[in-house]
């Protein structure tokens, strides 16, 4: 997102009106200057910056398919979701997308942890996880970045993705993340279905990327 200049005013404004400001503010977890800056934007049109972050998350949580189950929203500008994973003891899988506010030269990221004790567990996510960034590589490395980044570690995945092409709406990126989500999650699980038989886990997950990832449009190029 474009970084917008900001710069101070001096306003001379009803104490009445003033007050039902920070009211508003105060309710909607905002200072008095950023509730300001968002009525008159929307007064008179303005997109900016925080309304296009918030667009964006809107747009991720209606776009997110069933197979997710949306969890209380850590911030305005993160979604959160989860899914299970058929596994010893069910362990719950969550996923994570924060989107970057202006100024950054990154989209977002997101990520996928599990809390779990279990040693096995960690290296099995590990061996999917190191199978599809190999699979990224190998399918649309000519479409990431130089500087995109992929991190492993024991019950966590993180992914930065970079800014969408010029003429993306918001809706068409939320429901890029959403199906993006969606084919980690299900080529995860074809994944996991092979196991102990980890050559065969992953052929499995190559099959399921390569069908899906010709259904994406916008996300594999952020």
């Amino acid at each position: 997102m474009t970084k917008t200049k900001k710069s101070i005013y001096s306003l001379v404004l009803s104490d009445d009106v003033v007050e039902a400001v920070d009211a508003l503010a105060a309710s909607s977890g905002l200072s008095r200057s950023a509730m300001v800056n968002q009525l008159l934007a929307e007064r008179v049109r303005c997109v900016t910056p925080e309304m296009r972050l918030k667009s964006i998350t809107s747009a991720i949580r209606s776009a997110v398919g069933t197979g997710f189950f949306l969890t209380e929203q850590p911030s305005a500008a993160t979604v959160a979701c989860r899914t299970a994973l058929k596994y010893r003891y069910k362990p719950t899988l969550r996923y994570s997308v924060e989107v970057y506010g202006a100024g950054s030269n990154r989209a977002g990221e997101l990520k996928v942890t599990v809390r779990t004790q279990s040693e096995q567990l960690f290296a099995d996510l590990s061996g999917f996880f190191t199978c599809w960034t190999a699979l990224e590589q190998k399918y649309i490395a000519d479409k990431l970045s130089q500087d995109i980044m992929f991190a492993i570690e024991p019950g966590r995945f993180t992914r930065t993705l970079n800014m969408p092409p010029e003429g993306i709406s918001d809706d068409q990126l939320g429901q890029a993340v959403a199906d993006y989500m969606a084919m980690l999650d299900e080529t995860m699980k074809h994944y996991f279905a092979e196991l102990p038989d980890t050559a065969r886990a992953q052929r499995a997950a190559e099959r399921s990327y390569s069908a899906a990832i010709v259904q994406q449009l916008s996300l594999i190029h952020i």
